[in-house]
């Protein structure tokens, strides 16, 4: 996994990596500096462009002072610019102040930014917590009106390294260095659009250090995707990949069952036993004949056998909200010993369940996965979606007995209330009616496996929207379907 730091967490790394392992700050910011001036210099036609470094007085200044010297000794046209009061700059930043004037670096003041192609902002940091004003949002708005290319040092200066949020004015980068280890606000909320295109550059933090931070919130890369995904065994059996109960589909909705089923069954699970409303028949013997079928309502049904002969069960999609749904998901929360699945339509019931959902958290046992998007979510926790959405972090840890809660959104969350899975694939394409069916069932066929809980969350997730990406590398993002997810799933899996 690949950790995602908060202003926090990333302030206590910089601490215990200077203070207890003896790494001088300066060390780090010229490592920093070396690492953004390879950046820079990556860019096209660069021996011929001028370039300004917009310097706040923090140590993310004294980064930008430091690239830019690094810069002038490759023999680039470099120029400094400082913004706020130089007697209040940071201890390292004066000590990259004298080194840049002993080279006789070149300043200026009062620069037309349209005269410099590329900008380098080094005003804020990671620090940063209050709102942008006075001449500093005013310099940021010159910097988003130019037509120069922007590279924002570690975090665009205005974004709150927390949540991604704006704090009154922001940079609007192209690209984004940051250091050591990724930081949330890149990835989350605005910070996503303003960061651009993110580089996380290792500048040798101990690991012990990291150890001692101990963060919360990460991602997977698809190569430790690929290590962890359950593997086949020569010496097996359609029993040796799990039986997954799927309680989807009503009277006058079909294709929420079939989509999970198929994922479930593309996912490697052996069987997949779909229990639905009974004019659904010939759609399940048609669409999907591997499966096996029963009718809820039909006399002689017995689901408690069907619970006793399921690794994992999914409930939910497309299932409805009448009576019988609501007894189908009644007996469903009792279940303790297996995995389960909730999704859809089984969280739109389980809202109304008070022993479970409860001023705005939810109280269930970690066998239970839940998997929201904004809306259900809205109905589980009673905050209006915009709240949802700029606090996400927040919301996606109110599952307060263990279990794991997939917050659906264009970022999707996912956390046990602890821990918390940030995932980075996917995009719009995505923003199709089934799609959250497919991602049920590709997660159930998972769970049905002997994926533990929170691990198949995140696998599936990553595994869901990773589709779409691979979507669009060939087609247009408006035209992807469902059934495009099940078919691209078999072009992605490890």
């Amino acid at each position: 996994m690949q950790y995602l730091l908060n202003a926090k967490e990333a302030g206590e790394l910089d601490k215990i990596s200077i203070q207890k392992y003896g790494i001088p700050s300066l060390v780090l910011m010229e490592r920093a500096a070396l690492a953004l001036s390879k950046r820079v210099a990556e860019l096209p036609n660069l021996s011929e462009t001028k370039i300004l470094i917009i310097c706040g007085m923090g140590n993310n200044g004294g980064d930008g002072a430091a690239c830019g010297r690094i810069l002038k000794e490759w023999g680039y046209d470099v120029s400094v610019f400082l913004i706020g009061n130089r007697e209040k700059a940071s201890t390292e930043m004066r000590t990259q102040l004298e080194i840049a004037e002993k080279l006789s670096m070149t300043f200026v003041s009062e620069p037309d930014l349209n005269q410099f192609p590329v900008l380098i902002d080094a005003i804020f940091g990671i620090g940063l917590s209050r709102e942008v004003t006075g001449e500093y949002a005013e310099w940021i708005q010159k910097i988003n009106q130019s037509s120069s290319y922007v590279i924002s040092v570690d975090i665009p200066s205005g974004i709150s390294a927390d949540n991604g949020a704006v704090l009154g004015e922001a940079v609007k980068a192209d690209r984004t260095v940051t250091f050591g280890i990724g930081k949330l606000g890149l990835f989350l909320n605005a910070g996503r659009q303003y960061a651009g295109e993110v580089f996380i550059e290792d500048i040798g933090f101990p690991a012990a250090a990291l150890e001692e931070t101990a963060p919360k919130a990460f991602f997977y890369t698809k190569k430790e995707v690929t290590a962890l995904f359950p593997k086949r065994k020569q010496n097996s059996h359609k029993g040796s990949y799990g039986r997954l109960l799927m309680i989807a589909g009503s009277e006058n909705i079909s294709g929420a069952a079939f989509f999970a089923a198929k994922a479930a069954y593309l996912l490697g699970c052996g069987l997949v036993k779909v229990v639905t409303h009974q004019n659904n028949r010939s759609m399940i013997q048609e669409k999907i004949p591997e499966a096996l079928h029963a009718f809820y309502g039909e006399e002689g049904y017995d689901l408690e056998e069907d619970i006793k002969w399921a690794a994992a069960v999914v409930v939910g999609p497309g299932l409805g909200k009448t009576h019988v749904a609501e007894m189908l998901l009644s007996r469903v929360l009792e279940i303790r010993e297996i995995p389960v699945l909730i999704d859809a339509d089984g969280l739109n019931l389980l809202a109304k369940k008070e022993e479970y959902v409860k001023d705005g958290e939810i109280f269930l046992p970690g066998n239970f996965v839940l998997t929201p998007h904004l809306l259900e979510m809205s109905r589980l926790t009673g905050a209006l979606p915009e709240r949802l959405k700029e606090a996400a972090l927040e919301f996606v840890k109110r599952t307060r007995n263990g279990a794991v809660l997939v917050m659906k959104d264009s970022r999707t969350l996912v956390s046990d209330g602890k821990q918390v899975y940030v995932n980075l694939t996917g995009n719009h394409a995505l923003a199709k009616g089934g799609s959250g069916d497919v991602l049920s069932g590709i997660i159930g066929g998972l769970l049905a496996r002997g994926v533990e809980i929170f691990l198949a969350a995140a696998l599936g997730v990553y595994l869901h929207s990773l589709t779409a990406d691979e979507y669009i590398k060939t087609r247009s993002s408006s035209s992807m379907l469902a059934s495009d997810i099940l078919e691209m799933l078999p072009e992605i899996l490890p």
